[in-house]
């Protein structure tokens, strides 16, 4: 009786590992298919964005009228300095104080020049600067 109990354990033994061993391979073979192919579960694959590198006009040269203004460094105010990202009341009354005692600047990377200024902070600053 005993050697029947022990084959009936391990005979559901092995079934209960193999039926997990098939969920999990069927699970993993799910997510790589969601993983590596999302389209096919998302119903509708026209409408998935896709970045595109060929837009047009992107080469383009921007017209005269089309380039923004850049903020002169070397004839801003106080107030038009605080209007540049990260910029406060401080910071524009340094970056003025060194613009009179130095001259004025001869190009925007030597903004780097004022404390308080690094690298990080002049990235932010370069789309809205420029010196003439």
């Amino acid at each position: 009786m005993e050697k029947n109990f022990h084959n009936f354990i391990d005979k559901h033994y092995l079934r209960a590992v193999s039926f997990l061993v098939i969920l999990i391979l069927i699970g993993a073979g799910y997510w790589g298919l969601r993983r590596f192919n999302p389209a096919l579960f998302l119903g509708k694959p026209d409408f998935i964005a896709v970045p595109n590198d060929q837009l047009p006009n992107q080469n383009r040269e921007l017209s005269y009228e089309e380039k923004p203004e850049l903020l002169n460094i070397n004839s801003a105010t106080a107030e038009e300095l605080q209007t540049l990202p990260g910029i406060g009341p401080a910071m524009s009354q340094r970056i003025i104080q060194h613009r009179t005692e130095h001259g004025n600047f001869a190009s925007v990377d030597s903004l780097t020049e004022v404390k308080g200024i690094g690298e990080k902070t002049l990235e932010k600053l370069k789309p809205y600067i420029g010196v003439e």
